[in-house]
C-alpha cells in the first residue's frame, strides 16, 4: 500500500473512495455512503499536507456531498452527529487554504448549514469536540467543550461574513438582502453562547454596523443593535436606535419625540428636571379584543409609506417588537429614571399587544403578561416622580391594575409578585404588600430585593417589631448566600454588579435596624464590615481610566481612600494634625493605592472595549483556575477548523514590553471640600482636577496603541474570542468577527451612573456614621465622618450639607446650621429630608411663616408621604389656632407614620 500513500497513487485511491461513496448515495444506500465518506475524511486526516489541485477538488466534492447528506431533512438519527461534525470541520480545513473566491457558492452553503447545525447541537447538549483533542488531567470537560465551541463558531461566522459580503451587492432603495438578514439573525442567536465580554459585544455591534451597510433600513438589524447597546450600557446610542426601530416598524411617526415634549410639566426626573406627563392611549376593552383590530401602524401608512413597503417585505414578529419596547421600559425605569418615557413606551407596547388578533394573542400570553407588568412598573415609576396631587393617585392605581392583569395572564411569574408588592408598599397598603412579597419569596427564595422589601415592610410601625425585621434581614442575607454570592466578575448580563449593590444597601438597612434595637454603638461596630466590603461595588474615577485598567477595574477596587474615623480606627489627633500640616487630609493619609497590572497575562479577557463596562470580567490569573484552560493547554490541541489556526494563535500571543509590565497606574484622589471646612480649598480642588485631566492624554495614547494588538490566548482561557488570527494566507486580512476596531476613550453611560451610585452609597454610609456619632455626643468624630462623606461625593449629595447642619445644631451654631440646610437645597432643591430639616430650623428660630411655606410646598409635592412633614405642619397650625387643619394633618401624619419603613422603599430596584 506504499504506492497509495503519496503522489498520484494517493489521488487515485481518494478518487476510488469518493466514487464508491457517491455510488452508494445515488443508489439510496445512505448508511454505506456515510461509511464510505467517513473513509474519505479519515484519508484526508492522515494526509493533511496533500495539496495537489486534483486531490483538493475531489476532497471538496466528497465532503460537500457528505455534509449535505448528513443534514438532509428530515434528519436521519442513524447518522452520528459527530460524523457530520467531522465532515464539516474537514471541509473547512481543506477550503480555507484556497483562494477566497474558489468555489465560494458551495463553501457558503456548507458554512451556512454548519453554523445552524453546530449551534443546534450545542444547545441540545450533543456537541462533541474534535477527534484527537488532548484533554489535560483534571480539566473540566464541560468548560473545555464550551471553549472549543466558542472558537469554532466564531471562526465559522467570521469566514461566512467575509464570503457573504464578497457576493452580496449593495442594496437599492426598497431592496431587502435576505441572506444578510438571515446571517445577522443567526449571529445574534449564537452570540448569546459565544459572546462573553463587553469586548465581544463591541465586536458584535460593529458587525451589525457592517450588515446595515448591505441592507436598507432593516428593522431586524436595528432591533439587535438596540439590544446590544443596552447591554453595553451605551444608553444615548441605544435610545437613538430605539426611536429608529419604532419608526421603521411603523409604531411612531416622524417627529414623534419632539411633539411629545409639549404639555404640563407635572413630573420630575431623578436629576430634578421637570417633565411633561404623557397622555394615555385609549384602553381597549375585552369585548373589543374579540374582533380583529387594525394594526396600530396602519394609521401612519400615508405618512411613512416608503417605510411600510420595507416592513411588509421584512416582517417583524410581534414578540420581538414587544421585547424591544419592554427592554426600553426597563432602561428608562432602572437606569435613566425617566418615568415619562417609560410610560410612553408602555402605552405603545400595550396598544400593540391589545390590537393583535385573538388567535395571535393566545400564542403570546406570556409576553402579554410581561407587557402588562412593564406597563404597571412604568406607571408606578411615573407616580413616584409626579408632584401633582391629583394625577399621582391615578398613576398608582393604573400601576396596580396593570400588575394584577399581568398576574391573571401568568400567575407563576414571581417577578410580578415582587413588583406588585413594591407598588402596594408605595401606596402604603402594607398588609397586601406582605402577602404579595411572600409569594415572590416562596417562588424565588434567593432573590435579595424580595427579602429586602419584606424587611422594610416589617420595619413599618404598623408591625412594630424591629426584632422580627432584623431576623428577616439576616434570613434573607443567608438565603442569598446559599443561592450564590453576587459575583460581578462572572455575570453575562452585567446584573452581578447590581446584585452586589443591592447586597450593600441591604446591609445598610441592617445597620439601621441594629441602631434602632441596640443603639448607635452596636450599629457602628457592624458598620466596619460595610466599609471593608464597599470595594466590591466601587467604580474608578472617569479621569483615572486607562486602557490597561478597563477590564479589571470596571467593577472592583476602591477608588477613594476609605478611612474609619475615631473609634472605627482613624488616625489619632496628633497624626491627623501632622498630616494636615503637610497639606493632606485624613483620608489621603491612609489611601491604599491599587496598582493596575499592565500585562495582559493578568487579565482574563482582552482590553480596549469602547465601554468600560464588562459583560463578563476575569479579575486575575487565579480566578481562571478551575474554570478555564491555560494558554499552553489550548495550544496543544488542534483547532476545530485546522492546524494552521493554532500556529497563528501561538504566533499572535499578546506580548507586553518590560516597561509596560513595570508600569503601575495609581488612582488619584480629589479633595472636594465643603466651603465650611477650611482645610479644603477651591484651588486645591481645581489643581486636582487639572492634574487628572492631564492623565487623559496619556490614557488615550495607551488605549489607541492597542488597536492592532493580536489575539491573546489568555482571553480564550477566560472564554473570550474577541480576536483571532487568519486561518490561511487566503483570508490573511480577516480578524475575528468579535474583534472591535474602535477602542473606547471614555466610560459608558452605565459606568458613569454606577460611579455616581457607588459614590452616593459610600457617602451615605459615612453620613450614617456621622449621625450615630452625633447621637453619642462624639462631635469631633462626627465632623471627621462628614468630611469623609464630602470627600467622596461633594457635588451631588445634598445630605452632606444636611448632616453638617445637624452637626452644627448639636454644637449650638443654629445660624450656620441653617446656612448649611440652604446650601443642601442648592445641590438638590427637591430633596425631602433637606427641606424638612430647613423647616425645622426655621421653627427652632420662631420663623413659623417661613417654615409653614416650606412644609406646605413639601407636602404638596414629592414629600406628600413624609409623616414628619405633616406632623410639623400640624404643629404650626396648632400654634396658630387652626384646629381643623391641625387635626387633619396630625391624623394623616399618624396614618403615614404607621406605614413608613426604616429606610425608603426607593432603595429597592424599580424593575427586576
Amino acid at each position: 500500500m506504499e504506492h497509495v500513500k503519496q503522489g498520484y497513487g494517493l489521488v487515485l485511491f481518494l478518487q476510488a473512495r469518493v466514487i464508491k461513496a457517491i455510488s452508494f448515495e445515488l443508489t439510496g444506500n445512505e448508511e454505506a455512503a456515510i461509511q464510505s465518506y467517513a473513509g474519505v475524511e479519515s484519508l484526508l486526516s492522515d494526509n493533511p499536507t496533500a495539496k495537489s489541485k486534483t486531490f483538493v477538488e475531489w476532497s471538496e466534492e466528497a465532503l460537500y456531498r457528505a455534509t449535505l447528506l448528513g443534514l438532509r431533512e428530515p434528519y436521519d438519527s442513524s447518522i452520528p452527529s459527530s460524523a457530520v461534525l467531522e465532515f464539516m470541520r474537514q471541509y473547512q480545513k481543506m477550503t480555507t487554504i484556497q483562494p477566497t473566491l474558489w468555489r465560494i457558492q458551495k463553501r457558503m452553503t456548507i458554512t451556512r448549514y454548519s453554523l445552524k447545525f453546530v449551534s443546534s447541537l450545542y444547545r441540545q447538549g450533543h456537541y462533541s469536540i474534535p477527534a484527537g483533542t488532548v484533554i489535560p488531567e483534571g480539566e473540566d470537560d464541560e468548560q473545555l467543550e464550551r471553549q472549543i465551541f466558542i472558537v469554532e463558531q466564531s471562526q465559522l461566522h467570521t469566514i461566512y461574513e467575509k464570503m457573504l459580503y464578497l457576493q452580496v451587492p449593495l442594496p437599492r432603495a426598497g431592496e431587502v438582502n435576505t441572506r444578510v438578514l438571515d446571517f445577522v439573525d443567526q449571529f445574534a442567536n449564537d452570540f448569546e453562547l459565544i459572546g462573553t465580554t463587553a469586548h465581544d459585544l463591541r465586536g458584535f455591534v460593529e458587525a451589525l454596523d457592517r450588515a446595515s451597510q448591505r441592507t436598507f433600513n432593516s428593522p431586524l438589524i436595528t432591533r439587535h443593535l438596540f439590544l446590544a447597546l443596552v447591554r453595553l450600557g451605551e444608553y444615548e446610542e441605544a435610545e437613538q436606535a430605539l426611536h429608529a426601530y419604532l419608526y421603521l416598524v411603523g409604531l411612531v411617526s416622524y417627529g414623534w419625540k419632539e411633539s411629545h415634549g409639549d404639555g404640563q410639566a407635572l413630573a420630575t426626573d431623578k436629576n430634578g428636571f421637570n417633565m411633561p406627563v404623557p397622555k394615555s392611549r385609549p384602553e381597549i376593552e375585552e369585548n373589543q379584543m374579540d374582533h380583529d383590530l387594525e394594526p396600530p401602524y396602519l394609521s401612519l401608512k400615508r405618512e411613512i409609506s416608503g417605510i411600510s413597503d420595507i416592513k411588509n417585505s421584512e416582517k417583524e414578529d410581534v414578540s420581538d417588537t414587544l421585547n424591544v419596547i419592554v427592554t426600553a421600559i426597563k432602561m428608562y425605569c432602572n437606569d435613566l429614571g425617566r418615568g415619562v418615557d417609560a410610560v410612553e413606551m408602555a402605552e405603545i407596547a400595550k396598544e400593540l399587544y391589545q390590537k393583535q388578533p385573538r388567535s395571535e394573542r393566545e400564542t403570546i400570553l406570556e409576553m402579554g403578561a410581561v407587557v402588562y407588568r412593564a406597563t404597571g412598573i412604568a406607571y408606578g415609576s411615573l407616580g413616584c416622580q409626579t408632584f401633582d396631587p391629583e394625577l399621582r393617585p391615578t398613576y398608582h392605581e393604573k400601576a396596580l391594575n396593570f400588575l394584577k392583569r399581568s398576574i391573571e395572564l401568568n400567575p407563576n411569574a414571581w417577578e410580578t409578585y415582587y413588583q406588585l408588592a413594591l407598588q402596594q408598599a408605595d401606596m402604603h397598603d402594607i398588609g397586601q404588600a406582605v402577602h404579595s412579597v411572600t409569594k415572590a419569596i416562596q417562588a424565588q427564595p434567593t432573590n435579595l430585593p424580595s427579602w429586602h422589601l419584606l424587611t422594610l415592610i416589617i420595619s413599618c410601625p404598623v408591625h412594630g417589631d424591629y426584632r422580627q425585621a432584623l431576623k428577616t434581614c439576616e434570613m434573607g442575607l443567608q438565603q442569598a448566600m446559599e443561592g450564590g454570592c453576587p459575583d460581578i466578575m462572572e455575570d453575562s448580563n452585567g446584573s452581578g454588579y447590581d446584585e452586589a449593590e443591592q447586597h450593600m444597601l441591604f446591609q445598610m438597612t441592617r445597620v439601621l435596624l441594629l441602631h434602632a434595637l441596640y443603639g448607635p454603638e452596636d450599629a457602628l461596630e457592624f458598620s466596619k464590615t460595610l466599609f471593608g466590603s464597599f470595594g466590591k461595588i466601587a467604580v474608578p474615577d472617569a479621569y483615572s481610566y486607562s486602557a490597561n485598567s478597563l477590564e479589571n477595574l470596571s467593577y472592583g477596587g476602591a477608588h477613594n481612600g476609605m478611612v474609619v474615623s475615631g473609634s472605627l480606627g482613624n488616625l489619632s489627633e496628633m497624626q491627623l494634625s501632622a498630616e494636615r500640616r503637610r497639606g493632606r487630609s485624613a483620608s489621603n493619609s491612609m489611601i491604599s493605592h491599587h496598582p493596575t497590572v499592565s500585562s495582559s497575562t493578568e487579565l482574563g479577557s482582552p482590553l480596549g472595549s469602547r465601554s468600560h463596562d464588562n459583560v463578563n470580567v476575569t479579575a486575575s490569573k487565579s480566578s481562571t483556575i478551575g474554570r478555564a484552560r491555560s494558554a499552553s493547554n489550548l495550544a496543544a490541541n488542534p483547532s476545530p477548523l485546522g492546524p494552521g489556526y493554532n500556529q497563528a494563535m501561538q504566533a499572535g500571543m499578546l506580548n507586553v514590553p518590560d516597561d509596560a509590565k513595570a508600569h503601575h497606574h495609581h488612582h488619584h484622589h480629589h479633595l472636594h471640600g465643603l466651603h465650611l471646612f477650611s482645610s479644603k480649598s477651591t484651588s486645591n480642588r481645581t489643581k486636582a482636577i487639572e492634574n487628572n485631566a492631564a492623565l487623559i492624554g496619556n490614557n488615550n495614547n495607551s488605549i489607541a496603541s492597542l488597536n492592532n494588538v493580536p489575539y491573546d490566548l489568555k482571553s480564550l482561557a477566560g472564554n473570550s474570542v474577541a480576536s483571532f488570527q487568519s486561518l490561511s494566507p487566503s483570508i490573511a486580512s480577516i480578524q475575528s468577527i468579535l474583534q472591535p476596531s474602535v477602542i473606547p476613550t471614555k466610560p459608558s453611560t452605565r459606568t458613569v451612573l454606577r460611579k455616581q451610585r457607588s459614590d452616593r452609597i459610600l457617602s451615605d454610609l459615612w453620613l450614617l456614621t456621622a449621625q450615630m456619632f452625633i447621637k453619642l455626643g462624639k462631635l469631633d468624630e462626627a465632623r471627621k465622618a462628614v468630611e469623609e462623606a464630602e470627600n467622596v461625593d461633594w457635588i451631588s449629595n445634598p445630605r452632606v450639607w444636611c448632616v453638617l447642619g445637624q452637626l452644627l445644631e448639636a454644637e449650638g451654631d443654629f445660624e450656620q446650621a441653617q446656612t448649611a440646610y440652604y446650601k443642601s437645597l442648592v445641590v438638590d432643591p427637591n430633596d425631602v429630608i433637606c427641606r424638612l430639616w430647613l423647616a425645622k430650623s426655621h421653627m427652632t428660630q420662631n420663623n413659623q411663616e417661613i417654615a409653614e411655606g416650606i412644609l406646605e410646598i413639601l407636602t404638596k409635592s414629592n414629600g406628600w408621604d413624609c409623616a414628619e412633614a405633616w406632623f410639623y405642619l400640624g404643629e404650626i397650625y396648632r400654634q396658630t389656632d387652626r384646629l381643623d387643619r391641625t387635626k387633619a394633618c396630625l391624623f394623616y401624619a399618624l396614618e403615614l407614620e404607621s406605614t413608613t419603613p426604616i429606610q425608603p422603599f426607593s432603595v429597592l430596584p424599580r424593575y427586576i
